[in-house]
């Protein structure tokens, strides 16, 4: 779904409105929507009351057509107001008046704020957040702050209408405080302060509720900005019959490794075999084949010449010919170093392959090192650089990179006919189309020397089972943030080692499979992959 700011979402109400939708019946479709979800959420909590902070704007209107109808479903609920009637304008001050009367209502000073809310904490099974909404921009001054820590101290569970309220709709920017939400319902579309650090740290769980708006008016009002939700990604898994043999799951070769980064091989081998694809062939330098055949012996492994610096010598056209043959994809560049001869073979080698390939670390590094625009064989080119190795590629600062980045990579992705995938906080992937995608998941688990190489041996296994290379992108992105986070469950993010994050690949591919057969018959999952390719 498409990804807005929070003027481009007011501008989809407005136009939605004026195209002849009450903006009462949208409040109170969100309501309904978001009353929903809160009773899913209760439903394994502790009976307790459900405490409403409503503010004086939309979002506030919103807590209370929730609160209206969580009185209807039987539920206790007490509701706090940061405002009073009079500063209630227009389809929340109608919703307020609809308040039934035996509902718990405080209009607490905002001087006792914080005094009122205490005893409605001890009783609160869930708190809901209407407070703000996208109507504010950071900083909050006075008694906000001190009301928000109030409810982060309290670890009751939390729920935010829209977003929390402290997060900058726009870019995420958080100052000095904002609620942290056990699950964020948002209206219409996803809001981009929702996915940039550090607002993204404050959502939860994201659930987006459709009201109605019109698509053409959604298309027109917003960039072409996408995020998918989990189930989504369900979707993009490469299908895997039972009776399948090695052969059906395609062959991967890796170009990876030199004296100087072993390493980088290894864990590049290990994504790739936690991937599902078939048959992984590793061909490195000479002096890495005995480390790499005990390191990886699910592997086959081929040594190639090395230059005295210890990288890839250029392999001959006839002997790549015959290490090519009967591959699917390839994956290339982690830990190749920088060498001149290793550089001009890796420019030339990527101007004539017609396989998928993906393209990592030096296999970037040699455009910016021989000063060459990218420019592939191939039609199906995933590019993984951080936003350093953009920065060389198209000679800009880190900095800038990062400033423009939303507009940039579809740019580049365009203008290189590639996907191209920005690794960061969060990742941002476009395809030649113009469509830019925002990661749904990852942390600081990732944040070590090494897990870029995993995510290129993921990459490169799922290309070769034959997914797209748009689908293959979004897919490997999502599954990497999400083992690293599993990796560092029960322990810490800080202590998450690479080779940790590759063996939690299994397990989150084991989840996504549990899930996803809740929601598809057989029939569904065995479609062939091209019926479910992102289009």
């Amino acid at each position: 779904m498409r990804v807005c700011t929070a003027q481009q979402m007011a501008a989809i109400d407005a136009e939605t409105i004026a195209a002849g939708t009450p903006g009462i019946e949208l409040m109170e479709r969100a309501g309904q929507a978001m009353t929903e979800l809160i009773l899913e959420f209760l439903e394994d909590g502790e009976a307790g009351s459900i405490l409403i902070l409503c503010g004086k704007g939309n979002n506030g209107g919103d807590g209370l057509v929730v609160a209206r109808l969580l009185c209807e479903a039987g539920q206790l609920v007490e509701v706090m107001m940061l405002a009073d009637r009079e500063e209630l304008k227009g389809d929340a001050g109608t919703n307020y008046d609809r308040l039934p009367g035996w509902l718990g209502l405080l209009h607490p000073p905002k001087n006792h704020w914080v005094g009122a809310l205490k005893p409605l904490l001890q009783d609160a099974s869930v708190v809901v957040d209407a407070i703000f909404g996208t109507g504010i921009t950071p900083p909050l001054l006075g008694p906000y702050v001190d009301l928000i820590a109030a409810i982060n101290d309290s670890g009751v569970p939390t729920v935010a209408l829209d977003i929390p309220s402290g997060v900058g709709g726009d870019d995420g920017r958080v100052d000095p405080i904002a609620l942290a939400a056990d699950l964020t319902i948002t209206v219409g579309l996803p809001k981009r302060g929702l996915l940039l650090a550090p607002g993204r740290d404050f959502v939860g769980e994201l659930e987006v509720v459709d009201i109605g708006f019109p698509d053409e008016i959604c298309e027109k009002n917003s960039p072409n900005h996408h995020w998918l939700s989990g189930r989504d990604y369900l979707g993009l898994l490469p299908p895997r019959p039972s009776h399948g043999h090695k052969y059906d799951f395609g062959r991967l070769m890796i170009l990876a490794g030199s004296r100087a980064y072993g390493g980088a091989a290894h864990l590049t081998g290990m994504g790739a075999l936690r991937s599902g694809v078939g048959l992984v062939k590793m061909a490195v330098p000479m002096e890495l084949v005995e480390s790499t055949r005990v390191g990886l012996p699910e592997a086959l492994t081929v040594g190639l010449a090395t230059t005295e610096a210890g990288t890839m010598d250029p392999v001959p056209p006839a002997m790549m010919d015959h290490l090519l043959e009967k591959q699917q994809a390839v994956a290339l560049g982690p830990g190749l170093d920088a060498n001149p001869a290793t550089d001009g073979w890796v420019v030339d080698f990527l101007a004539h392959l017609d396989l998928p390939v993906v393209v990592d670390a030096d296999g970037l590094g040699a455009f910016s090192r021989t000063r060459c625009e990218p420019s592939f064989g191939s039609q199906k080119v995933i590019l993984t650089p951080h936003a350093g190795e953009l920065a060389r590629l198209c000679g800009l600062s880190s900095a800038e990179v990062m400033a423009s980045r939303f507009d940039l990579v579809p740019e580049l992705a365009a203008r290189w006919n590639v996907v191209l995938m920005l690794k960061g906080s969060p990742t941002v992937i476009a395809g030649p189309d113009g469509r830019l995608f925002f990661n749904a998941s990852g942390d600081d688990a990732l944040a070590r020397g090494g897990s870029g190489d995993v995510l290129s041996g993921l990459l490169g296994g799922l290309l070769a089972q034959g997914s797209g290379p748009l689908s293959t992108a979004l897919l490997g992105a999502y599954v990497h943030g999400l083992a690293g986070s599993y990796a560092a469950s029960g322990s810490s993010p800080r202590s998450v080692l690479v080779r940790e994050t590759a063996a939690a690949i299994g397990p989150v591919f084991g989840a996504m499979e549990e899930e996803a057969s809740s929601y598809a018959d057989l029939h569904l999952r065995m479609l062939p992959l091209k019926d479910r390719e992102i289009q």
